[in-house]
């Protein structure tokens, strides 16, 4: 199953150790070849998580006037009433490019090639010096990668066993994913709406990690089957990572400032889930006659587009 994860891995640091084996010694080329893994991984990844960071944005700017056309949608009560609608939340939408499913995109790479680069290197541990390939690493490869050295500690070496070394990367490693932590939880406190259930746990969520991860890191590296190279890949990657966010928080405030509407929203959605206030819901009858006249208006929108385009091709 793993296998399908640790070829393009092992290919990437297979390209890289390639191409700058001829400029530096063997064991400085896989130290660099997982750097340029880092690099090449999260670099194709930056543009989906801008996208993903500016579609969370998006999405908190046209709340105010999303939530104002849903509650004229509940109380419509025609056809071409419900259509309009519509039609008026599909061009706000589309005036801003906005796309909820586009954070879903970056963990789809992001996870897939932490565990294909866990799995080349565990395997790479745990075989006989240079008698088996590991992913597109034939045995040639394996055998000059469990020979490099960081500072005289094995890259396929468990952590556990070269503490001294490793913890003050452990630590920056930490330090970065914290800070990162912060800097998205802030911006996630600022567009919450706290009386939604949902929004409000998965907020609180995220605080919780941020308190367990570095404990659960730190035990991780220091108990766990670990090797060193994780936890350079680990300090590269939230370095990385740390610094993305710090330029996509930048560009937010600059080209995408969050307007008073949506503080106003953040305020009072505080206030009533303090005062246990709950928005009004909709009965079931209410709910059907909606969904009803929603199916309607989708019908009415579709014949009116097939009319408009014949109209066109006469």
């Amino acid at each position: 199953m793993y296998e399908v994860f640790m070829y393009p891995v092992s290919g990437i640091m297979k390209f890289w150790h390639w191409l700058i084996s001829s400029f530096v010694g063997e064991s400085t080329a896989w130290l660099i070849s997982i750097i340029l893994l880092v690099i090449t991984v999260r670099g194709v990844v930056v543009p989906l998580n801008w996208i993903s960071v500016r579609s969370a944005r998006i999405g908190a700017l046209i709340r105010p006037e999303n939530n104002r056309i849903k509650k004229q949608m509940n109380n419509a009560t025609t056809t071409e009433e419900m259509a309009e609608l519509m039609q008026e939340e599909k061009d706000l939408m589309k005036s801003y490019n906005y796309n909820p499913a586009a954070g879903c995109i970056p963990p789809l790479i992001m996870i897939p090639a932490f565990i294909g680069l866990y799995q080349v290197l565990l395997r790479m541990s745990n075989i006989e010096r240079g008698s088996t390939t590991v992913g597109m690493l034939n045995a040639s490869d394996v055998s000059a990668f469990r020979e490099t050295t960081f500072y005289g500690a094995p890259l396929t070496d468990f952590a556990r066993e070269h503490g001294d070394l490793i913890n003050p990367i452990l630590i920056a490693a930490i330090a970065f994913t914290m800070a990162n932590s912060v800097i998205s939880l802030v911006r996630s406190f600022r567009t919450t709406q706290f009386d939604q259930k949902v929004n409000r746990r998965v907020f609180i969520l995220m605080g919780f990690l941020l308190l367990i991860i570095p404990f659960f890191l730190w035990n991780l590296a220091q108990t766990g089957p670990i090797p060193v190279a994780i936890i350079l890949y680990w300090g590269c990657a939230y370095l990385f990572t740390l610094i993305q966010t710090a330029i996509f928080e930048l560009i937010l405030h600059r080209d995408y400032p969050l307007t008073e509407d949506v503080h106003n929203m953040r305020r009072k959605s505080i206030h009533r889930w303090r005062k246990r206030e709950k928005e009004p819901a909709l009965s079931k009858e209410e709910k059907k006659r909606v969904s009803r006249l929603r199916m309607e208006a989708r019908k009415y929108l579709k014949s009116n587009n097939q009319q408009g385009e014949q109209k066109a091709s006469e």
